[in-house]
């Protein structure tokens, strides 16, 4: 298509002066796929709506800037603009909410509302498109585009995350989208897969490790396939232990006559019981060592084909002390509590999984801990820093500063009670990408 082609095509106009070129810069790196505008304009000025179709990007100073392939264009209720739609202006919009009260500023702005309130059922104009690079009258940035492996399940606990995570990304010039791992068949799609909340794959560890393997085969992934691999079964407690971190003394069974003699180690005790692999505190229980309920929960787990981890009861865990950490490159974050989650005799406090995260000081001999097991992680998998991880510990009066998990690969990182951080786990993304695009390094 030359030039002349390009300029008889209808003009695509988003915002104005600096505005417009910094939505124009979205679309050319593939960040903005959406515009958005009010039915009631097109109305109010007797002007057909959009229609599919290609359209000439107009830039700053009037001048064609390429084309655009307008895919679809939809009339949306204001109340029923999702989550996609506020993702796909590539504004970094981290809520339908943030949108909302964007677009309402913009609107009063150019007098397209002037009442007090605008109606839910207002019309408005969604365009979905894609820039032909193909088609470019500019210099056109090599794309970057970002997975952000999800899931399509969070009934035990909400995902916070992916949200501010994108929205960050977006505003760095890095297109990024959420990915469920059991609907996305693995190809070079992405320059980059980050592994982030995909909860329900305990309860589906061999199809999920399978998918791992076909998506490190089709692109890069993070954190490392080998380090998921290891952490994804808390039996990686006993190696760290080799490293000397200092864990939950743990009983370990893998048939009834080690669960028997896991429990009469704790007499008439508090045990926590609990598997090896696991999400949302499933299948785990405080409860009497001697019970029948205690020996009903570990035979339930080894029919799972899972080995049983019985730990002591720790007091400071059942008042809610227990802290997580979190690293992002290695660099301490933010901490949080999370709150007691466990009912005496089993079942969870309040009858389901809610956490109560809080954030918290860390003490600088807790944060040393925490660097320690990740160094410590990094040994025994021969793998370089995580982009992020979580380290869950508890200072105990009997057993002293112990470590309770190392969550490598899901960790909630809870970015709505810490929204520097999501910058900043945006930014150590950016630099993995720079590193990989620059260089040709594999990240891992």
């Amino acid at each position: 298509m030359t030039p002349a082609n390009i300029r008889d095509l209808p003009a695509m106009e988003l915002g104005d002066g600096e505005l417009r070129t910094a939505l124009t810069t979205a679309v050319i790196a593939g960040v903005k796929t959406i515009t958005t505008s009010l039915h009631r304009s097109y109305l109010a000025d007797s002007e057909p709506l959009p229609v599919p179709g290609l359209q000439r990007l107009v830039g700053h100073g009037d001048e064609s800037l390429g084309v655009v392939e307008v895919v679809d264009v939809t009339l949306v209720p204001l109340g029923e603009i999702t989550q996609e739609i506020a993702r796909g202006e590539g504004e970094g919009f981290d809520s339908v909410q943030t949108w909302r009260e964007a677009h309402e500023r913009f609107w009063r702005s150019t007098g397209e509302l002037s009442e007090e309130r605008w109606d839910q059922r207002d019309l408005i104009v969604v365009e979905r498109f894609r820039w032909l690079a193909e088609h470019a009258l500019v210099p056109t940035p090599e794309p970057r585009r970002v997975g952000i492996v999800v899931t399509d399940d969070y009934s035990e606990a909400p995902d916070r995350d992916t949200a501010p995570l994108i929205a960050q990304l977006q505003l760095l010039g890095i297109a990024a989208e959420p990915v469920i791992w059991h609907e996305w068949t693995p190809h070079p799609e992405y320059d980059l897969l980050v592994i982030r909340t995909p909860w329900n794959y305990s309860s589906r560890p061999a199809e999920f490790l399978r998918w791992l393997d076909r998506a490190e085969e089709q692109v890069q992934v993070l954190n490392s396939p080998a380090l998921i691999r290891w952490n994804l079964d808390k039996v990686y407690l006993r190696e760290l232990e080799t490293e000397g971190i200092a864990a939950v003394p743990t009983q370990w069974a893998d048939d009834d006559a080690a669960l028997r003699r896991g429990l009469a180690t704790h007499v008439e005790g508090w045990v926590v019981i609990k598997p090896t692999i696991s999400a949302g505190s499933f299948d785990t229980g405080l409860l009497r060592a001697d019970s029948a309920a205690a020996m009903a929960l570990g035979e339930r787990i080894l029919a799972r084909g899972l080995t049983v981890m019985i730990q002591p009861e720790i007091p400071e865990l059942s008042e809610g002390r227990e802290k997580a950490l979190y690293f992002i490159d290695g660099h301490h974050t933010h901490s949080i509590a999370k709150g007691a989650l466990l009912a005496r005799g089993g079942g969870l406090r309040g009858g389901s999984y809610q956490e109560d995260p809080q954030l918290v000081e860390a003490t600088a001999t807790e944060v040393d801990f925490g660097e320690r097991v990740l160094a410590a992680a990094g040994r025994r998998t021969e793998t370089p820093m995580p982009l992020y991880g979580r380290v869950d510990l508890v200072d105990s009066a009997e057993f002293g500063t112990v470590l309770l998990e190392a969550e490598l690969f899901e960790p909630a990182l809870n970015l709505h009670l810490a929204p520097s951080t999501a910058l900043a786990l945006a930014r150590s993304i950016e630099t993995r990408l720079s590193e990989h695009q620059s260089a040709g390094i594999i990240i891992s």
